[in-house]
């Protein structure tokens, strides 16, 4: 470089001294200041993409976390979702099955209210028709009773229709009554009824036969044997009876 050209480089109170050689070392100078400027600009610029990366992983792990967060709230809100439809869905199966169960005792206590109606009906019927037998063959002794007393027509001729018409209702009472037992006995018991109807029935013939005799005679001693012999199905049928309704049988009453 000549002077000319490091006169003018120089500031000009270099110039004006004439000081050249010192001019030479101040531009020396001057370069060796730009050569650590541009290292310390490369660090710089170093340092800003660093920091500008440092800057880019805290933006890419803040949205990471808002993300991972955001996915768990969801994840978390799509379990409460399920479990609510869940018991939701368990609330209504439950719901169900009570229901269904209230149907179930409510079907159960209508049928036991209709059996135990229906056990009041046959209970009624037995004692209706017991009491018709019994009834039926009480006539039958009294009539036997009073054909055995030997009363003519003249002495004993309002005693006579009385034992017959007390007959003839006893007869029409368990005739009803058995027409009624025979559509509600179950069938032990409508055996042991059947045979009951067969046998005072029988007697019946056989009083009837007698009484229509002029004069009137005893009842032959096989009538009345016969008569008598019927307290023994009558005790049969009530046994039967008590059975059925499922009553303790401790007795031996005819």
């Amino acid at each position: 470089m000549d002077r000319t050209q490091l006169a003018e480089d120089l500031p000009p109170a270099l110039v004006r001294t004439g000081h050249l050689d010192r001019a030479r070392t101040f531009r020396d100078n001057k370069v060796k200041p730009t050569a650590q400027w541009r290292r310390a600009k490369g660090g710089d610029v170093a340092q800003s993409w660093l920091a500008l990366l440092v800057a880019l992983v805290g933006v890419v792990g803040t949205l990471s976390a808002a993300l991972v967060t955001q996915v768990r709230a969801d994840r978390v809100k799509r379990l409460e979702i399920d479990t609510l439809r869940a018991q939701h869905a368990e609330d209504r199966a439950h719901a169900e099955r009570m229901r269904t169960l209230e149907l179930a005792d409510a079907h159960e206590q209508r049928a036991e209210a209709r059996r135990a109606e229906a056990r009041v009906r046959l209970r009624a019927c037995y004692v209706a028709f017991n009491a018709a037998a019994r009834q039926y063959q009480t006539a039958q002794v009294n009539v036997v009773h009073a054909l055995r007393a030997g009363t003519d027509v003249t002495d004993m001729a309002d005693v006579n229709e009385y034992v017959v018409e007390a007959l003839e209702e006893a007869r029409t009472a368990f005739r009803a009554n058995y027409a009624e037992a025979q559509m509600q006995l179950p069938g032990p018991v409508l055996e042991a009824a059947s045979a009951v109807s067969r046998r005072l029935n029988d007697h019946y013939g056989v009083l009837k036969m007698s009484l229509a005799e002029t004069p009137r005679a005893p009842a032959p001693p096989d009538c009345e044997q016969r008569v008598q012999s019927a307290w023994v199905v009558l005790t049969e049928l009530r046994r039967t009876m008590r059975r059925d309704l499922r009553i303790d049988i401790d007795d031996a009453a005819p």
